[in-house]
């Protein structure tokens, strides 16, 4: 059983953990002051029973357990100079070794009681070999446990010699005594599996400890880690209201020192503590701060926001735990603020000036009124058109335009009151809410103010910009006390200052939206004109002043409505204009005009009247080839006339549609000139063929001198350029001869012929000469 047990446990030791093996070998080698005092003992015991026995046989088995101590302790030493080193990596190497000397040592011992028994009668050195050998299987009992195999092997091998010499020895005593041996060997090997299995379960209960151990260090180091790289600042606290535990982020946004926290503070200390680290926010925060004191631990879910010097924004939130404790989170919200206040404020302000958006500046509007309706006040809303950004902004470029849209904003934020809001409506459009008013003068006063300071010129990017603005004022109660109303009826008066000349303001009034109406009406009925045949065309001659032939026939356009009559084209024209239906509306005309002058003699030409509008859309030339093709009119036989507002335009884009026409053999004539923005370098940038000189000139020419100059200069002008000079609105023969005089080429006017039917217009070129030429 015993044997069989010893197999099993010699089986199961192999299988043990590496660090057990290792800690049961150095149980082995650990006692070293027991190996040397084995030793020692061995060697005086053996020298005395030598010396007092007197045999040589008795003596060598002393000197030779003496030689086996000595080197078991040399061994024990050297072994322990490895550990130390950290050199013992073969375990099963030492232990061979040190169960090679204990085998050794326990055998010798022995030997030496054997024949010390069966040699000597001396009852003396019986005792005492005997009771070294007790003492020495007894400590190895101890010391050995571990290796229960190793432990018994030695105390058989030491002990059960002894108890046979007992037997040998023949008396009765000593056949006792080597009984009690026997039993003492078999005792100790059952001592020893015990212990063995102690020693072991110990090693088994300190292996886990120290596996809980380094769990739980890893465990804490992962929350420490966690702990300390969280975004956020954390704080517990125990149900005493005292703090547990805190990571660094909770310091540096309380822009806390490390080291000035420690666990067991109060809050109270830790707000102490923020105060005293620099942190000395307003009253008003540090009254904010003592509340979050008081009531951190009473309101479960409780959250506070506080502002920090740098302006730093911490959100507080507390959790409460089940055992009266508590959990504070601290956030640095600070960028998310910025963010919400960008967006609050992109939702309300413009990106570009900065000025209120749409949505805020009714927002505002519908505020004063209902101030206006408690108070009995009044309001006034500006609607600011630009009167030439478009042109400024195709011909200079978006980023200058961009500029001068902030520079407009910062002009009439100069000019309003600090209770009043200018805002940007859209594109070129401006609002400015003035409020309250006393009456209409304030409200047109500022208006006035306004105009004024648009027409003065903008410097941007080194370039002067005159541009104006056209404003419509609607004022509470007249104009109405809704914010719908108001503006569109401040929209009626700005289209009605942009129609009396631009550059101005006009204050509402109620036949302005009769007005609008009419015009809502006519834009209308202008949509179907052409499929209800009420457009048609008249053809008006011009007059060569010096042969009197009629050398071409202007196109002029004409609406004769079924209910409101002949409707001029002045009032047409810019609905037509404004809508984009004047496209359609040219488009028709040329095919017209051409299909006419087909039947023209052929030195006549057709001359058609083109928009500022059209020189936005690149496919005027395929429009003009189109009409061409379709008629079968020669090119040069048509004359295409362009005002100075077209000029206006982007000059590269508007240069090269002209190019373009001019690649398809047309002519073109600058018309109205004087009346814009007359500029000599038109004339060097495009290729025109004839200058028509406004009839407001030819009209004034009786009037004194200033006209006829004018008149002289861009005839001599024209004649040095190569250019046909035509005097238009010619109703006099003073005016005919003046004109004639002063070097006009030809003439246009009703003296010279109206504008006539197809039919007509045949008739009189089927006669050659003006009958006014005819008859001076």
């Amino acid at each position: 059983m015993l044997i069989q047990k010893l197999l099993a446990i010699r089986k199961s030791d192999r299988e043990l953990p590496r660090e057990m093996q290792e800690a049961l070998v150095d149980s082995l080698f650990a006692p070293f002051t027991s190996l040397l005092t084995g030793a020692l003992a061995g060697g005086v015991i053996g020298a005395a029973v030598s010396w007092r026995s007197q045999d040589i046989g008795i003596s060598l088995c002393s000197f030779a357990v003496f030689l086996v101590g000595v080197a078991r302790v040399v061994l024990a030493r050297k072994y322990r100079r490895h550990r130390e080193a950290g050199r013992v990596e073969a375990v099963e190497f030492w232990e061979r070794m040190y169960e090679s000397g204990a085998w050794a040592f326990s055998a010798l011992l022995g030997l030496m009681c054997f024949v010390t028994v069966l040699r000597s009668t001396d009852a003396s050195i019986h005792l005492a070999v005997g009771a070294t050998t007790i003492g020495y299987a007894a400590g190895i009992t101890g010391r050995n446990a571990g290796r229960p195999v190793m432990a018994i092997a030695q105390v058989a091998l030491s002990s059960l010699p002894l108890g046979l010499a007992m037997f040998l020895y023949g008396d009765a005593f000593h056949i006792v005594l080597g009984c009690v041996v026997l039993c003492f060997v078999i005792g100790m090997a059952d001592i020893t599996v015990a212990i063995r299995e102690v020693i072991i379960q110990a090693l088994v209960n300190t292996r886990e400890k120290a596996m809980l151990a380094v769990k739980y260090e890893e465990q804490a180091n992962l929350f420490d880690a966690a702990l300390n790289n969280m975004s956020h600042g954390l704080c517990m606290f125990d149900c005493n209201k005292k703090l547990l535990v805190w990571n660094e982020r909770f310091l540096e946004l309380m822009a806390l020192p490390p080291g000035s926290v420690k666990a067991g503070a109060s809050a109270r200390e830790i707000l102490r503590r923020c105060l005293e680290s620099g942190n000395r926010p307003s009253l008003s925060t540090r009254r904010l701060m003592l509340d979050i004191q008081r009531n951190l631990f009473r309101t479960p879910g409780s959250a506070y926001e506080i502002t920090l010097p740098g302006q730093r924004i911490i959100a507080l939130s507390q959790r409460l735990m089940a055992d009266g404790g508590s959990v504070v989170i601290f956030e640095d919200i600070s960028e998310r603020k910025r963010a919400e206040a960008k967006l609050a404020h992109m939702a309300q302000y413009d990106d570009l000036t900065g000025l209120a958006n749409r949505e805020t500046i009714h927002r505002r509007v519908r505020e004063a009124l209902a101030i206006t309706r408690r108070r009995g006040a009044q309001l006034a809303i500006h609607l600011i058109d630009l009167d030439r950004f478009k042109g400024i902004n195709d011909s200079l470029g978006h980023p200058v335009g961009d500029e001068l849209l902030n520079a407009v904003g910062t002009r009439l934020r100069e000019l309003v009151g600090a209770a009043d809001m200018v805002a940007r409506f859209g594109g070129d459009e401006f609002v400015v809410l003035q409020a309250p008013i006393c009456g209409s003068v304030e409200a047109t006063d500022l208006a006035h103010r306004m105009a004024v300071a648009l027409a003065r010129p903008f410097e941007i990017r080194e370039h002067q910009i005159h541009i104006g603005g056209s404003i419509g004022v609607a004022m509470t109660p007249e104009a109405g006390l809704e914010v719908e109303e108001l503006i569109k009826h401040a929209d009626m008066a700005m289209y009605a200052a942009k129609a009396d000349g631009r550059g101005d303001f006009r204050v509402f009034e109620p036949g302005m939206a009769a007005a609008a109406q009419t015009r809502r009406a006519l834009e209308i009925d202008l949509r179907d004109a052409i499929s209800r045949r009420e457009l048609a065309v008249r053809y008006q001659p011009l007059v060569n002043l010096q042969t009197g032939r009629i050398s071409g026939c202007e196109a002029l356009l004409r609406w004769s409505h079924p209910e409101r009559g002949n409707i001029p084209p002045s009032v047409f024209i810019p609905i037509a204009e404004e809508t984009g239906l004047i496209t359609g509306i040219t488009e028709w005309v040329l095919h017209q005009a051409c299909a006419e002058a087909v039947h023209w003699p052929s030195g006549v030409k057709v001359a058609v009247n083109l928009s500022p509008v059209h020189f936005r859309d690149a496919n005027l030339p395929l429009m003009v080839a189109a009409a061409l093709g379709q008629s079968r009119l020669a090119p040069q036989r048509l004359e295409l006339e362009i005002t100075e507002t077209a000029l206006l335009r982007n000059t590269e884009s508007t240069l090269s549609v002209l190019t373009q026409l001019r690649q398809l053999g047309v002519s073109m004539s600058l018309d109205d000139f004087g009346t814009g923005y007359s500029s000599l370098s038109y004339l060097r940038k495009f290729p025109f063929h004839k200058i028509k000189i406004d009839a407001s000139f030819i009209q004034d020419i009786d009037a004194g001198e200033d006209a006829t100059a004018i008149i002289r200069a861009v005839a001599s002008m024209g004649a040095n350029l190569g250019m046909t000079i035509v005097a238009e609105g010619i109703e006099t023969e003073t005016q005919l001869e003046r004109v004639r005089s002063e070097g006009c080429t030809e003439g246009q006017g009703y003296l010279l012929g109206r504008p006539m039917l197809s039919d007509e217009i045949r008739a009189r070129l089927t006669n050659g000469r003006s009958a006014a030429l005819m008859v001076a």
